[in-house]
């Protein structure tokens, strides 16, 4: 049997993380296991990284070596690896993380939990590929990879694919035996973003990031409860592939139940709308993809959630200083109104004060 090789592959390790230091930001993990058939029919084999290591590994003359990613987004690198090697269980890694907004982030992500697994991206190399079939079970039968050529290695929050709706109903996961473990371990994941989201650490990016894991997590608790557990599986039918995760549907379906606080100034609109504006001007080159979408939902009205209240606050009150009304061709000028100005500052603040009382 063939397998496509022409392509950018992603590959999970399913494994956490094996150490942190806490002192110099190092992160020790195995970025993928040996010997393990997976999801693709893979069996990757002890050697299969050695050469790329070799060429490209942190000990290497290369100045294209195998990168440390978020999400295996190569405009979001988060640090270096200091070590590749390969031992008897899989691909070994250390990682020193960067002093950038995005490897803080990350730190910040490893302390408290949220990043627990590894994902590699690699490509498969042709003539290090046999087929090893089972001819009395199919389904033993599986790919021997004794070579890739590797990329880079990620630290990823939802596994391999980010957007994937892990409550695979077509898989069985809802049998009725099962429902309480899943809503088990979705809760636990909810208590560690809700405990990150009190701290308040880390950059807006992150916040958002984390405020956007709990939706997922909330719609798949909602899917768990309002589904109809079976005990019998009759057909398996193949899970559909979904290219991304529709937020606003989980938005939308999460305010019906969740206290919003909205009805601000007209003038904090009138300034987000100022801000897109003026921002489009300069080619969208200030304010990160948070701000913008502050802007957005501003415009749109819709309400905050007390977590978005307070950061909307706390945001202004930092950014107040950059704000220069006699440059409106400065970054800190136009994020400050595409978060609603001046105007939003103080109607936040107002709302935290009665909230408090």
């Amino acid at each position: 049997m063939q397998k496509s090789i022409n392509k950018y592959t992603l590959k999970s390790s399913g494994l956490n993380i094996k150490d942190l230091d806490d002192d110099k930001k190092i992160v020790s993990m195995y970025l993928n296991s040996f010997d393990n058939i997976d999801s693709d029919k893979d069996v990757i084999r002890k050697g299969a990284f050695k050469k790329s290591i070799k060429e490209r590994g942190p000990d290497s003359a290369s100045n294209r070596k195998i990168a440390f990613l978020r999400y295996h987004n190569w405009e979001m690198p988060i640090g270096k690896f200091l070590e590749l090697s390969e031992d008897n269980n899989g691909l070994y890694a250390v990682a020193q993380l960067g002093n950038s907004t995005l490897g803080k982030d990350a730190y910040e992500d490893y302390k408290d939990g949220i990043i627990r697994e590894h994902s590699i991206g690699f490509q498969y190399v042709k003539d290090k590929i046999d087929y090893i079939e089972d001819e009395d079970d199919e389904t033993k039968s599986f790919y021997e990879i004794k070579e890739v050529i590797l990329w880079e290695g990620s630290a990823v929050t939802f596994g391999s694919n980010e957007y994937t709706n892990v409550l695979d109903v077509s898989k069985g996961l809802l049998q009725e035996d099962k429902i309480e473990q899943e809503a088990k371990k979705i809760s636990d994941e909810l208590d560690l973003c809700i405990k990150s989201l009190a701290n308040g650490k880390g950059t807006d990016d992150r916040l958002y990031q984390l405020e956007m894991k709990v939706k997922l997590l909330n719609s798949q608790l909602f899917t768990l409860a309002t589904s109809n557990p079976f005990t019998k599986q009759l057909e398996i039918e193949k899970p559909k592939i979904y290219d991304g995760f529709d937020w606003q549907k989980v938005n939308d379906l999460l305010l019906e139940s969740k206290e919003t606080y909205s009805g601000y100034p007209q003038k904090a609109i009138s300034n987000a709308k100022k801000g897109i504006k003026l921002n489009e001007e300069v080619n969208n080159k200030c304010a990160t993809d948070v701000g913008k979408q502050r802007a957005r939902d501003i415009v749109a009205k819709r309400g905050f959630s007390l977590d978005t209240l307070k950061r909307v606050y706390s945001y202004l009150s930092r950014a107040k200083e950059y704000y220069n009304p006699n440059d409106e061709k400065a970054c800190g000028t136009i994020s400050y109104l595409l978060w609603g100005g001046e105007a939003m500052r103080v109607w936040s603040e107002k709302k935290l004060d009665q909230l408090e009382n």
